[in-house]
């Protein structure tokens, strides 16, 4: 029985794009990952559904967190611009992105609940480069 996560490249492209501003601003707490993860994950179910998705209302580190994760999820759905690496991004669905999404938001709750206020965001770091 696997135990890895779909698309476990996918959620280590969004966690990284969180963990880098982490890195560069150690204060933010896993609330900061959650209110972006969502932020995401509404924009994208939204289009899924084919509605209009709602201008993020997020402000300062939240705000750039949330930038960093949907530039993220830009690349992975074929639609921004790919950093240069040694294998090719591979696309995935609108649907995949958004199951994604709601993976993250249920690991950031887990981490916090286990590990305080940035127990999610050091526990995902140990994982990235």
């Amino acid at each position: 029985m696997n135990l890895e996560p779909k698309n476990i490249d996918v959620l280590q492209d969004l966690e990284m794009a969180v963990v880098q501003v982490w890195r560069q601003n150690p204060h933010i707490s896993d609330h900061v990952a959650a209110r972006a993860y969502e932020a995401a994950f509404e924009r994208y179910r939204a289009e899924a559904r084919g509605h209009q998705p709602k201008p993020c209302a997020l402000t300062g580190v939240d705000r750039t967190v949330c930038d960093a994760v949907t530039a993220a999820c830009e690349v992975r759905l074929g639609r921004g611009t790919a950093p240069k690496g040694p294998l090719p991004i591979t696309t995935i669905s609108v649907e995949d992105l958004v199951d994604g999404l709601r993976q993250l938001r249920k690991s950031v709750e887990r981490n916090t609940r286990g590990g305080g206020r940035q127990g999610y965001l050091r526990f995902v770091d140990e994982f990235l480069p």
